[in-house]
């Protein structure tokens, strides 16, 4: 794959600049502050053809999200030193992605803060359809942001972070990441207070709403996580896949949504928006297109389709490229059907709720 298609570039380089954002001269008005961050499930792509290669490194094909009660948990503090001194704790697993986010940050702000950054997300696996590297650079951003008072509007800031996007090349690289596709999910689920998502083109929130139910995300259980650089040598080569059933669906899941799945989120019933999520993914091959993540995964879709189709649960869906999947249920006895099917796959269930809410800030001084 040629490197300029999805390019290694310097952490602290921004690709796209907000230019419609101004602001005065800024002085922090927090010295500290700490802020749990929820990560996101990305149950469909709204039109695949646009995770694509385009020149500007901005992708617009749209995504339904729905945010969990699983949280990073970042802790930012002023040092009292000159000024552009970053500090990253030595427990800090991705400090690519927390010096990417200082960067983007401070540059659109105009500031140059020395900070000390703590960032624990000890508990998650990275590429597994969490959506983990945006909502760690989403995490840093916003607490960078409410250090100065919130002069970056959420959505500005939503566009900003997504069309500003990278991963970690590899795990022993803390200078360099590389270009992946952002649609604005993770910075979306965290920014905005709502536990459903659905995200337009320019990574524009365009329906939300909110809806009490268990999440249940089953992980096979002899995964290996790859890094950014390998998993997208994998999908540069499956792109077509994703490009030809965007041309093939995009009509009718653009009709569905709008005629369908919209004015059901209006009236708080999630059953049309489901249903156009389940056929994405089970019926138009989604499904197989992921299947470069993980070779199991076209089986264990077969094996867990019937948990939608016998009302078992109020969404199923793989996540991202995968390979967890999740369902949503909202009784305890279609919990443990749903548990048992999935545990049957050789996978390792782990159950959360959707999280109705942004972020939360759970300690600030001044």
């Amino acid at each position: 794959m040629s490197k300029n298609r999805f390019p290694i570039y310097p952490a602290a380089k921004v690709l796209n600049p907000l230019y419609s954002f101004k602001c005065e001269d800024l002085k922090p008005i927090l010295h500290e502050i700490s802020v749990q961050y929820p990560y996101r499930l990305d149950a469909m792509a709204i039109n695949p053809a646009a995770v694509a290669y385009n020149e500007d490194l901005v992708f617009n094909p749209g995504e339904v999200t729905i945010s969990i009660n699983k949280f990073i948990k970042t802790n930012l503090s002023l040092l009292d030193s000159e000024k552009g001194v970053l500090v990253i704790s030595k427990r800090t697993r991705r400090k690519v992605l927390v010096k990417h986010a200082y960067y983007l940050i401070t540059k659109l702000l105009g500031v140059s803060p020395s900070l000390s950054i703590d960032v624990d997300d000890s508990d998650v696996l990275k590429h597994c359809g969490f959506g983990s590297s945006s909502c760690i650079i989403s995490s840093v951003a916003a607490s960078i942001n409410e250090l100065y008072g919130n002069p970056i509007p959420a959505l500005d800031l939503i566009k900003y972070l997504a069309s500003n996007h990278g991963e970690e090349v590899c795990d022993s690289n803390e200078n360099e990441l590389k270009a992946v596709q952002s649609i604005g999910g993770g910075a979306s689920g965290g920014l905005l207070p709502h536990g459903i998502l659905i995200i337009a083109g320019h990574a524009t929130p365009i329906a939300s709403m909110d809806i009490n139910a268990d999440v249940l995300i089953a992980m096979p259980k002899n995964f290996q996580p790859k890094n950014a650089e390998e998993l997208m040598n994998l999908e540069d080569k499956n792109l077509w896949k994703f490009i030809n059933t965007g041309k093939k669906y995009k009509d009718i899941i653009a009709y569905n949504l709008l005629h369908k799945a919209l004015p059901g989120m209006v009236n708080q019933d999630i059953t049309e928006l489901s249903n156009v999520v389940f056929d994405y993914r089970f019926n138009m091959g989604s499904i197989n297109n992921c299947s470069f993540v993980y070779p199991r995964m076209c089986d264990i879709a077969s094996a867990l389709r019937t948990l939608y189709e016998e009302k078992h649960c109020i969404m199923l869906a793989l996540s991202s490229v995968g390979p967890a999947f999740f369902a949503l249920v909202t009784n305890d006895k279609d919990k443990k059907i749903c548990k048992e099917k999935m545990e049957a796959q050789d996978m390792d269930v782990s159950c959360f709720s959707v999280y109705n809410q942004k972020y939360q800030i759970l300690n600030k001084g001044r």
